[in-house]
């Protein structure tokens, strides 16, 4: 048996001893108490993290990579979510570099003591490093996906509670306009809002743009195809709360709006409906 694979079998048979030894090490650097479960938890990846490492000691880089992500998949489906906030993963995260340099020590010590030479410890090392890299990669590109899908998420539903129906009478409803109106916005009114209201039998829709802050050229467009489309199901619209600087703006886009009908405010164009 080579030097490279006495240290691999070390490795593997001891990986929980290690491991154990690296989790308490890091648990002193840490400002916030974790739950029994993580720790432990965390001593099992580190454990299987290591056993991998033996494992694949004798693979190329690409060979390795390959594994290691697959492993690192399998992972993160087994493993439960932990959440903490902002300054407790900075607590977490803080001591990782003190970490990383025990654990090279302590398996420089190791490759040592199995009589590697001074080219194998480096390429130990070296592959250690390597791994802890791409889990470190593999853990950011996971968190950027999942931060990404919440903010989709996040977005759908701020866009369902910023179009929102109000009827008002039996055949009329307000659609109240509130924040940034952009193509999600429009798309989701057209795709959604519209189908709604000719369900409830709408025959006039008040649309308010008080919470609006600008209207731009593509804004004017977008609101010009939506009155078109109610037209062309047969709903008559009316448009409220365009103030005068919003009234400006829409002159400056060139869109024709003076074939709407326009109201200063709700009170207004309800007045308007019943006569």
């Amino acid at each position: 048996m080579n030097s490279i694979d006495r240290f691999s079998k070390y490795l593997i048979e001891n990986a929980e001893a290690i491991s154990r030894e690296i989790t308490e090490y890091n648990l002193k650097k840490i400002e916030i108490e974790l739950p029994v479960e993580l720790i432990s938890e965390s001593i099992q990846t580190n454990t299987e993290f290591l056993q991998f490492l033996g494992e694949t000691l004798n693979l190329s880089k690409e060979s390795v990579s390959e594994k290691f992500i697959q492993w690192y998949e399998q992972k993160q489906l087994k493993q439960k979510n932990f959440k903490y906030a902002a300054d407790e993963l900075e607590s977490i995260m803080k001591p990782y570099a003190e970490t990383r340099l025990q654990l090279n020590e302590m398996l420089t010590k190791v490759s040592v003591s199995e009589e590697l030479s001074t080219e194998k410890v480096v390429f130990v090392n070296n592959r250690v490093s390597y791994l802890l890299d791409l889990s470190i990669t593999e853990t950011i590109i996971e968190r950027e996906k999942l931060s990404r899908e919440l903010n989709n998420k996040n977005q759908k539903i701020i866009t369902e509670l910023s179009s929102p129906i109000v009827p008002i009478e039996k055949d009329t409803a307000i659609l109240p306009l509130i924040g940034e109106f952009d193509f999600e916005r429009s798309d989701y009114i057209l795709t959604h809002v519209i189908p709604k209201i000719s369900e409830l039998r709408i025959k006039t829709l008040i649309i308010d743009f008080s919470g609006i802050a600008t209207i731009d050229g593509e804004i004017a467009a977008r609101i010009f195809n939506i009155n078109k489309v109610l037209r062309l199901i047969g709903i008559e619209t009316m448009l409220t709360g365009i103030r005068a600087d919003l009234a400006i703006d829409v002159i400056n886009t060139g869109i024709d709006f003076s074939k709407l009908t326009t109201y200063g405010t709700v009170q207004q164009a309800i007045i308007a409906n019943k006569a």
